[in-house]
């Protein structure tokens, strides 16, 4: 069993404690070496966190530990929790999705940390309610849990989706021939913006649901920046 509890926190710790936390501890050891922190010592920083905090588990949240998932994607696994209204997403086992931005030289994979701070970020801009369930460990590869609240409605249509980023000040650009959107306030990008990834609900009004969200900073920031024509 998780330590999950229907305030959708984890052992009481909301989502965004762990980001702060995990992030806090990737940015002591960028000091010490004088440099940011790569994909694998990020693996290693979530996995020695996780432990410590008696998130690991060997097997699936019991309520679904029994049955197939519902859907599947690129990222997870998923099922629907019909009763609490909400769904659980299963990342699959050691990928924890993509980075929206990267240099060449650079990891494309999201380690963790990062797809924490993901899910952090779409509650924050996008008014979600994602939470952090815990880490499912098999043969050393971990899979994390978030459960998120179930939307009602239908696919956004592309012309939907590009007005309402527009219209909210994000400049469209394109990221690896992909649609993708920048927000020079809180310099943010993100990515994976089609339209079974965003729902048009019964009010008319549009309700992200699953984009990758990425913060941008240095270098990157600069390239980005540079790539919508400020």
């Amino acid at each position: 069993m998780f330590p999950h509890d229907p305030g959708r926190t984890t052992a009481g710790i909301p989502l965004q404690t762990h980001v702060q936390e995990l992030r806090g501890r990737c940015e002591a050891i960028a000091r010490v070496q004088g440099g940011a922190t790569d994909y694998w010592q990020e693996i290693g920083i979530f996995r020695d966190y996780a432990l410590k905090n008696d998130l690991c588990r060997s097997n699936l949240p019991e309520e679904i530990a029994n049955r197939p998932p519902d859907e599947e994607g690129n990222e997870h696994q998923v099922w629907f929790n019909r009763n609490l209204m909400s769904v659980l997403k299963v990342t699959w086992p050691g990928f924890f999705g993509l980075l929206v931005a990267y240099r060449a030289d650079e990891e494309f994979r999201a380690s963790p940390i990062a797809y924490l701070e993901r899910w952090n970020l779409h509650n924050e801009l996008f008014g979600d309610s994602v939470s952090f369930v815990g880490v499912v460990e098999n043969d050393n590869l971990l899979r994390l849990v978030i459960e998120q609240p179930a939307i009602t409605g239908q696919p956004a249509t592309t012309e939907d989706i590009l007005e309402f980023f527009t219209l909210h000040g994000w400049q469209r650009l394109s990221i690896q021939g992909e649609l993708a959107f920048f927000d020079p306030n809180r310099n943010v990008v993100i990515s994976d913006t089609h339209r079974g990834n965003i729902i048009k609900m019964d009010d008319g009004l549009l309700a992200p649901i699953d984009l990758r969200v990425q913060p941008l900073s240095g270098a990157m920031l600069e390239s980005i920046t540079k790539a919508c024509g400020m």
